[in-house]
């Protein structure tokens, strides 16, 4: 039988504004606001699989992985209990369980609001999962929870002000204000990837009705439908050689072998998809001066063939004063980062949500 957990409140709390859990690297708690540490479960949801952990300051411990069943809310609901169940045998039953979905969320309900590649739009999954745990649940965009992870792995101190890019099949983002990540009136806001760059680009690939927007230009999907131009405009290419290959198509993933090997075509569509990242981070800079920005998601494993031109551009672009401070860099987390994050998102909303003399606890986020 699996190991029962305590009964507590299931619904998700309004967001409360503060900062990280004072965890010591070891998942020690320290200093004067030194409490006894928080039992968490960490919950990345994707589109192939779910993993969950034990999450111990910067540490995902007894992680389990499952498949994702993407046949309907109910059966992806199962998976997700069974996934907690796991690490609660393993690691004992949490005070909070965090979950990271690549969706909107409403916050403050812990209901997803829009849900492209998992069927979980429409459900009230905060509520739902811990009605069925018997745990407190709180929900969040799993790149909000990628960027809680990245600040609290910057060296030293936790980066009070960070903004995070999530760039894969599309575009995510994250951003951590004073410790605490930024959601907007409801939880809809800091999507990062659906900023316009320019008002007469080609159209967002994903759930956006707009042209133009950062996904548009510095997806893995932007990128595949430009190298598949190429290749139809010119068939003797590498690239057109690659989409004969693959019923005229050229992945991401093709680009990058051939930019890795000085192709000339694959090289210039990386450093294009560089130049508009750079353009979005100056924008960014601009507008939330952050301490980092990071940047994360498959594509970051060839940041060495765009971030170049990213950090010429957005340093460019970016107002002086800004531009002096800009730190731009590559995810530290790696595969983990969402599990590790929805699991410091419960252990923080927790913290919020309890009585302390703490007063970085009591400053505004709007």
């Amino acid at each position: 039988m699996p190991a029962a957990c305590p009964r507590r409140p299931f619904y998700q709390k309004r967001p409360r504004p503060g900062s990280f859990p004072s965890w010591s690297r070891g998942g020690e708690t320290s200093g004067a606001d030194a409490t006894a540490e928080p039992a968490v479960i960490g919950v990345d949801v994707g589109g192939t699989k779910i993993a969950a952990a034990r999450v111990i300051g910067p540490e995902a411990r007894a992680l389990t992985q499952h498949p994702t069943d993407l046949t309907g809310p109910s059966a992806l609901l199962d998976g997700l209990e069974a996934a907690v169940r796991e690490v609660i045998e393993s690691s004992g039953a949490p005070d909070a369980v965090g979950v990271g979905v690549p969706s909107q969320v409403d916050f403050a309900s812990g209901t997803v609001v829009s849900s492209v590649n998992i069927p979980l739009e429409g459900v009230a999954l905060a509520h739902d999962l811990g009605e069925r745990l018997g745990v407190q649940v709180f929900v969040d965009n799993d790149a909000n929870c990628a960027a809680l992870t990245e600040a609290s792995s910057v060296e030293g101190d936790p980066a009070q002000h960070l903004v995070m890019l999530t760039l894969g099949t599309g575009v995510g983002g994250g951003v951590v204000i004073r410790g605490q990540t930024f959601r907007g009136a409801t939880g809809l806001g800091a999507e990062l990837g659906h900023v316009t760059l320019n008002a007469d680009g080609p159209e967002c690939p994903g759930a956006c009705p707009g042209r133009g927007c950062v996904e548009a230009y510095c997806s893995g999907t932007a990128l595949e439908r430009d190298a598949t131009a190429v290749a139809r405009e010119r068939p003797e290419s590498r690239l057109g050689q690659v989409a004969a290959d693959h019923d005229g198509r050229v992945r991401g993933r093709d680009v990058v072998a051939a930019a890795q090997e000085g192709d000339e075509d694959a090289v210039a569509l990386m450093n294009t998809l560089g130049r508009w990242l750079g353009v979005a981070i100056a924008s960014f800079q601009n507008v939330f001066e952050p301490e980092h920005v990071v940047i994360g998601g498959g594509l970051s494993s060839a940041a060495d063939l765009f971030l170049p031109a990213a950090e010429e551009e957005a340093a460019s672009r970016a107002l002086p004063a800004l531009a002096e401070r800009m730190q731009i860099s590559v995810a530290r987390a790696g595969a983990e980062a969402g599990v590790i994050g929805a699991g410091l998102l419960a252990a923080q909303e927790l913290a919020l949500s309890g009585d302390t003399s703490d007063p970085r606890l009591r400053q505004e986020v709007r």
